[in-house]
């Protein structure tokens, strides 16, 4: 009876992926060229829980034209900066069965920009500016003024300001696992690209899950990473998986609703 009633319920998640591609969601994420006004925006977008990318969303933030690791450098190439460090570029992810994060490390802006730019020679880790909590009011505030600490009209369709404004840099080795914010998301990427993979809701009922007991990795001078058992977090949840959008110097809005990496 119970494997009869599992099988239903699978059977039913399966016509809801499908019938949800059939009738609602589309092949590719939508592109605007302008920003929609916010009352457009909401009932186009927010309100039914779908992407889009905006392509000249930020185009008026000085930091698309200012922004370069000399302008770096120039601007708060002494300022500490936290940055998230890992072996292999997966930060919060499943490794040796266990949900590890980064080791975090203080070091100078500058420091943080030699290592970028001599990757190819650095094998000592994977570098990535992650930190989350507005970090961008807070250790990146020398260069706010370059952008905005919010999207006007996202704010006006949301009815409040962001709860964070976080600042991320990295290369392309940096990886993201899949995960579910319980935010509305507005992803402004400034310079460079990323790659975005998002699931829709009817699929997280396919989407493998399991708990894991958390970790941080933790890297004696300069030799090998450690996984060390975080004793304090407990277990945590880990997802994988499928849909690309890619772009350069875009607006992207991810709902909450749907998982990404």
């Amino acid at each position: 009876m119970e494997a009869s009633l599992l099988s239903l319920i699978s059977e039913k998640l399966d016509d809801l992926s499908t019938e949800a591609k059939e009738l609602y969601l589309e092949s590719h994420v939508p592109r605007l060229r302008k920003p929609p006004n916010p009352l457009e925006f909401y009932r186009t977008y927010v309100s039914p829980n779908k992407p889009v990318i905006i392509e000249e969303g930020v185009t008026h933030w000085p930091g698309v034209s200012k922004w370069s690791p000399d302008y770096f450098r120039n601007k708060m190439g002494d300022q500490t900066v936290t940055v998230a460090v890992t072996p292999n570029g997966y930060a919060d992810a499943v490794n040796a069965g266990k949900f590890v994060m980064p080791e975090e490390r203080q070091m100078k802006m500058c420091q943080f920009l030699d290592i970028l730019d001599e990757f190819d020679r650095h094998n000592h880790g994977v570098f990535y500016i992650q930190k989350q909590n507005s970090n961008l009011t807070d250790e990146f505030s020398s260069i706010i003024e370059d952008v905005e600490t919010d999207i006007p009209w996202g704010s006006e369709a949301f009815g409040k300001l962001p709860d964070a404004v976080n600042f991320w840099m990295g290369d392309g080795r940096a990886i993201t696992s899949t995960h579910r914010d319980h935010y509305e998301n507005l992803y402004c990427v400034v310079k460079g690209w990323k790659k975005f993979i998002l699931i829709p809701p009817t699929d997280l009922p396919h989407v493998p899950y399991e708990t894991y007991q958390a970790a941080v990795y933790k890297q004696d001078e300069s030799g090998p990473f450690q996984i060390i058992d975080d004793e304090d977090t407990g277990l945590v949840w880990e997802v994988s998986l499928p849909v690309s959008c890619r772009g350069h110097a875009f607006l992207l809005i991810v709902p909450g609703s749907l998982g990404c990496c």
